[in-house]
């Protein structure tokens, strides 16, 4: 398993322990948003170890025998990433916490037999473009580090499906891919907390390995994140163009014409 993979999968795992926390007892929304914006090493954060730093023995035991990882997710900023995910998710709007319970819990209900075709017995690579939608971990036919649910293609999503303004989100986007280690973890909260007030989906897991690479490969990431978002909306743009018209729509302009 590569240290993308490892750092995927730990994140997730996290994720999933985390929005069920956060979601039932404050106490721990309230210590998980002490790391917003702050490093790791911040006295502030002490409280914080207790539920991240478990998350991470295995993509920091990856890093300590891999050297070349270690310069595209050096191991301050991938510790930084699960740390900085963790108070966003904290930091979510109530709405929007309680929108993924309900989700959560119509999928328990649906589970079942058919359960077991949600899962893989091997991850491989899709063939599927972006989409704009969080596959989750596990899904059939997602790639192992689902690039097409990155944080360009999920706002990306949002703006065709107009809960966010194109312009404006566009123009943050850009800010955010400018920005340093420290000034993507102080901007960042904003655009996300923004998104989910919006109801708009966040792939928790592939942001946290985005922020991971942040130091080393920040350039890469950005490329992703505003092609991401740009092919979204062109392939919206493009399936609209070619939809058939609405026949209803179609005989009441014949109809006018007429009289």
């Amino acid at each position: 398993m590569s240290t993308e993979s490892e750092i995927l999968r730990a994140a997730d795992r996290m994720v999933k322990s985390l929005e069920e926390r956060v979601r039932d007892e404050p106490a721990v929304r309230a210590t998980l948003r002490r790391a917003a914006g702050r490093r790791v090493d911040d006295p502030a954060v002490l409280p914080v170890h207790t539920f991240v730093a478990r998350y991470l023995n295995g993509p920091l035991t990856h890093l300590e025998s891999d050297p070349n990882a270690r310069r595209r997710t050096p191991e301050q900023d991938v510790e930084r990433a699960f740390y900085g995910v963790a108070a966003m998710i904290a930091a979510q709007p109530r709405r929007a916490r309680d929108r993924k319970a309900a989700e959560g819990t119509e999928g328990a209900e649906g589970t079942g037999e058919d359960a077991r075709d949600t899962l893989p017995e091997e991850p491989g690579p899709s063939s599927s473009p972006d989409t704009g939608r969080a596959p989750g971990p596990g899904q059939k036919g997602a790639d192992p580090l689902r690039r097409g649910s990155n944080l360009g293609a999920m706002v990306g999503r949002a703006v065709t499906e107009g809960r966010l303004n194109g312009e404006t989100t566009e123009g943050r986007l850009h800010l955010l891919c400018r920005q340093s280690v420290d000034g993507v973890h102080s901007q960042l909260p904003r655009l996300v907390l923004h998104a989910r007030d919006r109801d708009v989906d966040i792939d928790w897991g592939r942001l946290t390995l985005d922020l991971s690479r942040w130091g080393g490969d920040r350039d890469a990431v950005a490329k992703e994140w505003v092609q991401s978002y740009h092919r979204v909306i062109e392939t919206e743009r493009a399936r609209r163009e070619k939809a058939p018209a609405d026949p209803n729509t179609t005989d009441e302009t014949d109809e006018d014409t007429a009289a």
